[in-house]
């Protein structure tokens, strides 16, 4: 009963304290953001993506168009007409050198929506590469937070290993003097000057340990390895803000993705559609070219004024096999959309859980720590009284270590849930 009311005074001292996010966090999230690759290409894409858009809209506009010809022929046509009124036959001959240039003019009038549908199908596609950055950036933050809570776990875990090792030091020192004076056996002092080196390894353990995490923080955020990072100096309480209690997660770019691919699913089925309706359009095509009028040798210009109509007849049953195609492929759309909603319900309601019961943990941990370091004190004091062993002492500080590493790893683990479910609700900025 009286365990209980700890993990309950606890819980309510974690939800009821109002404070903000580490800042060193939120500035090691905007740099990691900053530097990451992954992010870098995904603007690229949204520019590639923004182009794409302008360059299907440029298809609602007349194009102009230039040419040039040249040709030689050896043996140019000839045409011979025998006429009563003449005396000798009238004879047309054709020239050897042909050459000009020209300019066409042509203005799309109806294209069955190949032109509307093209652009509708670059901005899904524009919206897609959006949605893909904000999940790229969602996971960074995600990882720069795992990352950091390790780091700053890790340097407290030094700590940890410091204070151990002081305090078994300073146990062997007591011992030390007691076995001069003739007031305890020797093998006492062998025993402790053990658990001395074996504090020290630990020690050493903690310190590499805190070094390659804190390699991996200054990789994540585009830092030389080796720079001695600011982090903080201890993991902080969880504090969860109402509109993260309240927040659902509606708005996960996983959702906004499954929505851009229907869309664009759809919107293909219409553009492969549009090539089997009529095709509209009108041009002007103007020309300077010899020969000329007449079969002159100068140049002369020209024009043409004309529309074209295009209309497809049969193919062979290609229409209803291809809308029946996209048709599916809209299906799959869909079912990917109900997939991914139900991995983000699942998802959201696993990391309030899991946060839940780090919480409690958490408060567990704090519990047994305050009574290990009450256990430790008194068996110091009992072995300085003479009335335990020295086998007792080391017991105690052993447990009060293990308390210690287990709070560090309980605060860690609810750290890391609550940036799991802030990702889980698309809360990153």
């Amino acid at each position: 009963m009286h365990k209980s009311l700890i993990i309950i005074s606890f819980s309510l001292c974690v939800f009821s304290v109002s404070s903000q996010q580490s800042s060193l966090l939120e500035k090691y999230r905007s740099m990691a953001v900053s530097y990451n690759h992954d992010l870098k290409a995904a603007d690229k894409n949204i520019s590639a993506s923004i182009e794409l858009e302008r360059s299907a809209r440029a298809d609602l506009k007349p194009k102009l168009s230039g040419s040039a010809d040249f040709q030689y022929t050896g043996n140019p046509l000839q045409l011979t007409l025998n006429l009563p009124s003449m005396d000798k036959p009238m004879t047309f001959e054709g020239r050897d050198l042909k050459y000009g240039a020209s300019l066409t003019l042509l203005q799309p009038v109806y294209t069955g929506g190949r032109i509307l549908e093209t652009i509708r199908l670059a901005k899904h596609q524009q919206s897609l590469a959006t949605h893909q950055e904000e999940l790229f950036r969602s996971a960074v933050c995600y990882q720069t937070d795992i990352q950091y809570w390790n780091t700053v776990a890790r340097a407290e875990i030094v700590e940890v290993a410091t204070e151990y090792r002081n305090s078994i030091a300073s146990l062997a020192q007591t011992i030390r003097e007691r076995v001069e004076v003739g007031l305890v056996d020797p093998q006492d002092q062998l025993m402790a000057e053990v658990k001395l080196n074996e504090a020290d390894y630990q020690l050493l353990q903690a310190k590499s340990n805190f070094e390659t995490g804190r390699m991996a923080l200054n990789s994540l955020i585009g830092m030389e390895l080796h720079t001695a990072t600011e982090i903080d100096t201890v993991i902080p309480p969880v504090v969860i803000p109402g509109e993260i209690r309240q927040s659902d997660a509606t708005d996960r770019p996983e959702l906004k993705i499954a929505y851009d691919q229907i869309r664009i699913a759809e919107t293909s089925l219409k553009l492969s559609d549009s090539k089997y309706k009529p095709q509209l359009y009108i041009g002007v095509d103007g020309s300077y070219s010899s020969p000329g009028y007449d079969f002159r040798g100068d140049l002369d210009p020209n024009y043409v004024v004309y529309a074209k109509l295009s209309v497809p007849l049969f193919e062979w049953g290609k229409r209803k096999d291809e809308k029946r195609a996209f048709s599916y492929r809209i299906g799959m759309a869909k079912d990917n959309l109900n997939q991914v909603s139900d991995h983000v319900t699942l998802e959201v309601q696993t990391a309030r859980v899991s946060l839940s019961q780090a919480l409690e943990r958490v408060g567990l941990t704090g519990s047994s720590l305050e009574k290990a370091r009450e256990n430790e004190q008194k068996a110091l004091e009992r072995y300085t009284e003479g009335k335990v062993s020295v086998v007792e002492v080391i017991e105690a500080q052993t447990y009060r270590q293990t308390s210690q590493l287990n709070y560090v790893q309980a605060k860690v683990s609810a750290q890391g849930y609550y940036s799991e479910l802030i990702k889980a609700l698309n809360k990153y900025l």
